[in-house]
């Protein structure tokens, strides 16, 4: 019995070579359909943007600080926050166009990846571009708010270098005039000695001495006091340029790769869709035929009578 229920792998063999023409045929035929239904599917181009998010500010390390992370500028996509808005600004009606944006963040980088499968690239390019200026609206505010508080801060320190700009020539103006007394004083001094060469007024050169020490000790003063004043107005000029370069450096959400199109279109993939047909037909093919060889064999054997029906055979054969 175990001999007779055992079933060889020739077997299942022989039952596929028989059918090898309806699996191949039914295969193909799976396989022809599909690429038939694939073919006259419409191409589907990725039409894609890379952004940046806005820079607000430059922190001591020269690092550019950002408004808003790329983390959740892509919530806001993919709530569909910005969906509405681009519907009325191309006119088209949302059930009509369908707007899914897709978004990726690169690994290791601070930058957001946002895609659009479109049949009509043009109408995909002009999604993603509305998109990014929805964005860009609604980050303005704070980029001139921050531009205005550097303009202010580069405003105020030139009135201060102007101020200290000032002082500065107002304290040249008075050590020259300080350095030209004392060189006439000197000078008179000078002609005093000469004139008194046996016997010099004493009275006399002691106040020139002292008035001369007096206009060095002030000139000095007044260059130390000079000296402060330029180290402050470097510092005001290198404040000045540090805020300059913040401004510059503050910029609104950018481009870092433009809307554009895939050269090829991602569905719909005819070559996969036509092996996946062929492998699919190629597995039912081969049910099919061991389904169809069973229905045939069992048609082909005989009735075995059952328990029940021979032990009433055998009490009617008993009462005749």
């Amino acid at each position: 019995m175990e001999e007779e229920d055992t079933i060889e792998l020739i077997d299942l063999l022989r039952v596929v070579w028989k059918w090898k023409w309806f699996i191949i045929g039914f295969s193909l035929a799976c396989a022809v359909a599909a690429g038939i239904i694939s073919f006259s599917i419409p191409d589907i181009y990725e039409v894609s943007v890379i952004i940046e998010p806005a820079v607000i500010d430059i922190n001591s390390s020269g690092k550019p600080v950002y408004l808003d992370s790329p983390s959740n500028i892509e919530s806001k996509i993919d709530s569909q926050a910005y969906n509405r808005r681009i519907f009325e600004r191309l006119h088209e009606d949302p059930r009509e166009l369908h707007l899914e944006f897709k978004t990726t963040l690169p690994k290791d980088s601070n930058t957001l990846k946002i895609s659009l499968e479109a049949e009509d690239t043009n109408k995909g390019i002009q999604a993603l571009s509305i998109l990014f200026q929805e964005i860009v609206k609604e980050y303005q505010h704070y980029i001139d708010s921050r531009k205005s508080e550097l303009d202010e801060a580069i405003a105020m320190n030139k009135r201060q270098l102007d101020v200290s700009a000032a002082g500065k020539k107002h304290l040249e103006k008075e050590i020259d005039t300080v350095k030209t007394i004392t060189d006439s004083i000197i000078e008179e001094r000078n002609m005093l000695l000469q004139k008194g060469v046996s016997n010099p007024d004493k009275l006399s050169l002691l106040v020139y001495t002292n008035v001369i020490q007096q206009n060095i000790v002030h000139s000095n003063a007044l260059t130390t006091q000079l000296a402060g004043l330029m180290a402050k107005i470097e510092t005001i000029k290198s404040k000045i340029e540090t805020l300059k370069i913040k401004k510059d450096a503050i910029v609104n959400i950018r481009f870092i790769q433009k809307p554009q199109p895939s050269i090829y279109p991602i569905k719909p993939k005819n070559k996969l869709n036509i092996t996946l047909a062929f492998v699919v037909g190629l597995f039912v093919s081969v049910f099919l035929a061991f389904f169809i060889e069973y229905l045939q064999k069992a048609k082909s054997y005989p009735e075995i009578p059952t328990t029940t029906t021979q032990g009433k055979r055998s009490a009617r054969n008993k009462q005749q």
